[in-house]
């Protein structure tokens, strides 16, 4: 079985999909990867896995039908000349165009995965955002229609689609657990004993792209606060800039930073090797996430959670164990989740073991794998370990 993924950023090939690669290929697959960059670093890891990468031209950032043609182009040329047996596509951009374009290029079996519906889905503030969202919707309804199978990563985003009539009547649709978690290439990093917790340097970090949506102002704006109060407590932000017209702007960033309220790491490709310095996870978020692949490395790595209640991330804190979820944009709420670790420090520790716990129970990627291989008809080794309920539900019928 030869299996084409499609997806508008390369980089995720790597940090986010990247088990699931190895998986097609561990598995017979002849895997092909397609994205709009050829960055080396992931070339690099694609051909150590025995994998094909053939860039196109996308512009990811942006929805335009008047120019995006040469994407649709390029789709349709690589599809006619690779002839997959399968597309697996995820990301807004690869599913709306793929869908469609795979069907016209021949393509035997679709299948699209939606990891979060971004900001495009968040409630209108402008006329502008109103027609965006109006012409998404309209994309998303057309292409879904092409699909033989529907990956969604939380049941709230099935039911936004059911009650927009967005999902075919018919097409089987499966909720996985978000992108799911490597748990070796994330350890547990137990924080007994920490001497920075114990003499009051805690470590919060935020690790995203830098959109205002993933709620980067409002953590800037809650260090800002806690120093004052609190000067040996440090903020980290991790993450690159973003084309996405969301985006916080580099001048705000240095400011930050200037005046010492955080440190501003960039791009790190180690991410693992950062969080275990870090002491609590912070991502006050209202970008609408499959659920924060982020998030999912901090729970895995064994760090306390504090979070928004909004779709996706609250996937990461069900029960309040491991963490807070807090309102979305409320600057004081997440001031008084991060005061609480500061004046509870044991807590850390404690609420720490519970995100590894519930990283193990849920969020492995072995068992979120599972759930495509088999909905693909991908034939699944015997080693696989038990699946619980949650992570593994039956699949929805669309439209039912």
């Amino acid at each position: 079985m030869k299996v084409l993924v499609l997806t508008a950023d390369a980089n995720t090939l790597v940090y986010h999909r990247g088990d699931l690669i190895r998986d097609f290929a561990a598995h017979g697959c002849e895997v092909v990867t397609s994205a709009a960059e050829d960055y080396p670093h992931v070339r690099k890891y694609l051909e150590a896995a025995g994998v094909r990468h053939e860039p196109i031209r996308m512009v990811r950032s942006r929805v335009n039908l008047a120019k995006d043609w040469i994407t649709w182009w390029d789709m349709f040329r690589l599809f006619r000349k690779e002839r997959p047996d399968a597309l697996f596509a995820y990301t807004i951009k690869s599913v709306v165009y793929g869908c469609v374009v795979a069907r016209l290029a021949g393509v035997p079996k679709v299948y699209a995965l939606l990891p979060g519906l971004g900001f495009t889905f968040v409630k209108p503030e402008t006329l502008k955002q109103t027609l965006v969202q109006w012409v998404s919707k309209a994309l998303h309804r057309f292409a879904l229609k092409r699909a033989d199978v529907i990956f969604m990563q939380n049941r709230d985003d099935v039911q936004l689609f059911t009650d927009l009539k967005m999902l075919p009547q018919g097409v089987p649709v499966h909720v996985t657990a978000g992108s799911g978690v490597n748990l070796e290439e994330y350890p547990h990093v137990p924080l007994e004993g920490d001497a920075d917790i114990a003499a009051g340097r805690i470590r919060f970090v935020l690790v995203s792209r830098l959109l205002i949506s993933k709620g980067v102002e409002v953590f800037a704006q809650a260090a800002r606060q806690i120093k004052v109060r609190y000067p040996l407590v440090e903020f980290h932000l991790v993450g690159p800039f973003d084309p996405n017209p969301n985006r916080v702007s580099e001048a705000d960033v240095e400011q930050w930073v200037r005046e010492g309220t955080l440190v501003h790491h960039g791009m790190v490709r180690d991410v693992a090797g950062l969080l275990r310095q870090m002491h609590v996870f912070c991502l006050p978020t209202w970008y609408r996430e499959g659920v924060p692949h982020a998030s999912l490395e901090a729970l895995s790595t064994g760090r306390a959670m504090i979070t928004t209640d909004s779709v996706g991330a609250r996937e990461c804190v069900p029960t309040g164990e491991n963490g807070f979820l807090v309102p979305p944009r409320d600057v004081a709420a997440v001031v008084k989740a991060m005061e609480f670790f500061i004046q509870n420090p044991d807590q850390i520790i404690r609420m720490g073991e519970a995100s590894r716990r519930l990283a193990r129970g849920v969020f492995d990627v072995k068992i979120v794998n599972q759930i495509i291989l088999r909905a693909m008809e991908i034939e699944h080794s015997s080693a696989n370990p038990a699946q619980s309920p949650t992570s593994a539900p039956c699949p929805l019928q669309a439209g039912a």
